[in-house]
């Protein structure tokens, strides 16, 4: 069986098309693209990486005894002349397929249909409940009516005071008692008091063990918790980082990408530094280096505002122009898409 690419003209730039010979257009077109000696080896939607994934192309159809997949700017931009292993799992078809250098490349702003969906907005909160007004106190009972002073009736007035007087002296007579009683007894010695009991001190509580920070905590992370308990991107160019220097370069370059992704560039330009073949060391990730690569991830890095970026950018424009002066077609093609 023969695979043949190039560019699909009915779609805008970076679309190409991909032409299976005698295979039957199978119900699910997924597939895998894979360079074989890499530490990322297989395509994804965001680039290169070390996990497998499924992708969909644009447009599957059937064309008399061949089957054309179209596959759209998000994955084209990261393919590279040279050879690639293609899969088409529905069929289990596994092939050799090289990837030509005349296939357009789109590194804009992609259009909508290649776009890739975010993550779910968070559901919105409910909207508050409405307070219920308290009830009104009530109101006091209005104040009793001022007593009407009681009248004595005719003819008693004598009655009346006769026992009144008699009252006063005797309160006169038990006041008078009281005093002397008072000043001729002695006061009573006070008992003493129950002793207290002492209260024992409870033992002080010991202070609480601080939790270790996220970034400490992040190196036995597994990448999927790690990108998922990420504050922002900034923190996962920090983890990245933190991988790198303990020789877990694989890790690094797939969280690199995923910083990047989500707009770091730092990141972008760790990822231009690992492709840049100044100071290339094989096998952090990559076996070979890809100056197109470098150039493309120096690009977007100064773009987006780093200007650690702009000196190794600079110094990979040099070595391009020395290569395409020594006849270079590849380091020749990266000048003009990268530099004008």
């Amino acid at each position: 069986m023969m695979l043949r690419v190039e560019n699909d003209r009915r779609f805008s730039l970076g679309h190409a098309r991909i032409t299976l010979s005698g295979v039957q257009a199978p119900g699910d077109g997924g597939f895998r693209i894979v360079r074989e000696g890499y530490a990322a080896a297989n395509l994804g939607r965001r680039g290169w990486q070390v996990q497998e994934e499924k992708l969909n192309p644009v447009e599957i159809r059937q064309e008399g005894p061949d089957t054309i997949l179209v596959i759209g700017p998000r994955l084209t931009r990261h393919l590279e002349p040279g050879p690639l292993v293609f899969l088409l799992p529905a069929t289990g078809l596994e092939a050799s397929l090289f990837w030509p250098d005349d296939i357009d490349v789109f590194d804009g702003d992609l259009p909508p249909e290649t776009l890739m969906p975010r993550e779910a907005e968070a559901a919105p909160k409910p909207p508050p409940v409405a307070s219920v007004p308290p009830a009104p106190a009530p109101s006091p009972p209005p104040p009793p009516p001022p007593r009407e002073d009681i009248a004595v009736p005719a003819g008693q007035e004598g009655t009346t005071r006769t026992p009144l007087f008699a009252g006063i002296g005797l309160m006169l007579l038990v006041a008078i008692g009281g005093a002397a009683w008072w000043f001729s007894a002695s006061p009573p010695t006070p008992s003493p008091g129950p002793t207290p009991i002492a209260t024992p001190t409870p033992p002080p509580t010991p202070p609480a063990t601080a939790e270790r920070p996220w970034l400490e905590r992040s190196d036995g992370m597994n990448l999927r918790d790690l990108v998922q308990s990420a504050s922002d991107a900034a923190a996962i160019h920090a983890a990245a980082l933190r991988r790198q220097a303990a020789g877990r370069h694989d890790d690094a370059l797939v969280l690199f990408e995923e910083a990047g992704e989500r707009g770091h560039a730092p990141a972008l330009t760790a990822v231009a530094r690992l492709y840049d073949p100044i100071g290339f060391v094989a096998g952090r990730p990559f076996r070979a280096p890809d100056p197109r690569a470098a150039a493309r991830y120096y690009r977007d890095a100064v773009q987006k505002g780093d200007v650690a970026a702009q000196a190794p950018r600079a110094a990979l424009k040099t070595w391009l122009e020395e290569q395409a002066r020594a006849g270079n077609g590849t380091a020749e093609t990266a000048l003009k898409e990268f530099w004008q």
